[in-house]
């Protein structure tokens, strides 16, 4: 009878207890950093619902095709996958399209989704679309029943220079008149109503649905398109020249 184990056989012991070891380690790290992200489920909601309504209309009335690259492309959405597994059954009843788990409340489910299925997270480089929400105005759809704080020039001009920048990469002017006609409304749209002047409001072009049940994007385009600088008369060495819609 053998009393004990060959050298041979304590060594591949020892092997494959530090493989199952490493893989245990590895399994806990991964599961953590999975539950890691750093992105607001709220405001990447309100964002997307933002491109939705005031910005989607508009790039398909010209049938523009954004770039995966542009960061307000509908699928650089973290938690796109997860936000349209949701099953909204009643008022009071929220379903994980996942695993069929009924919730009270939106909220909850949520944090169903945070805690079960985390690992459905889009967690690509660069796809978190709150961070977007300083130049598509999110606290002005967020909080629109809540008292304005008082403007912040400096915080106006950071998010006016987002905003910009996001126009010049996903509407480059260059690539022919559609890019530049949404390259203008994007402008007019978002970036405009960043000045603490109070005048100017977000969303100046309209939604994706007006009172009758129709989009307002083809009118706005339209009127984009028209405007022109027209050579009204000149004398004494001046000409005098106006801005008009035609």
């Amino acid at each position: 009878m053998r009393m004990g184990l060959t050298s041979d056989e304590i060594s591949n012991q020892t092997i494959l207890f530090k493989i199952d070891e490493q893989l245990i380690v590895a399994m806990k790290s991964s599961e953590e950093h999975a539950q890691e992200v750093h992105c607001s489920r709220e405001r990447s909601r309100a964002a997307y619902n933002i491109i939705e309504e005031y910005l989607i209309p508009f790039v398909e009335q010209e049938n523009y095709q954004m770039s995966h690259k542009c960061k307000l492309h509908p699928g650089n959405d973290i938690f796109r996958d997860q936000e349209e597994h949701k099953i909204h059954v009643d008022v009071n009843e929220w379903r994980c399209g996942y695993c069929k788990k009924s919730f009270r409340a939106e909220k909850f489910l949520d944090q169903h989704f945070d805690n079960r299925h985390y690992n459905l997270l889009n967690v690509s480089e660069g796809n978190c679309l709150a961070e977007l929400c300083g130049a598509l105005h999110c606290d002005h759809v967020i909080n629109s029943v809540v008292p304005k704080s008082k403007c912040n020039p400096a915080a106006a001009a950071r998010n006016r220079h987002l905003c910009e920048s996001l126009a010049d990469s996903c509407f480059p002017v260059h690539q022919g008149p559609s890019a530049g006609r949404l390259h203008e409304l994007f402008l007019r749209q978002f970036c405009d109503a960043h000045t603490c002047s109070g005048r100017i409001k977000p969303f100046s072009r309209g939604g994706k649905r007006n009172e009758k049940g129709h989009t307002d994007s083809k009118a706005h385009l339209k009127t984009e398109s028209k405007e022109k600088t027209i050579l009204i008369g000149h004398g004494r060495g001046f000409i005098y020249m106006a801005i008009g819609t035609i």
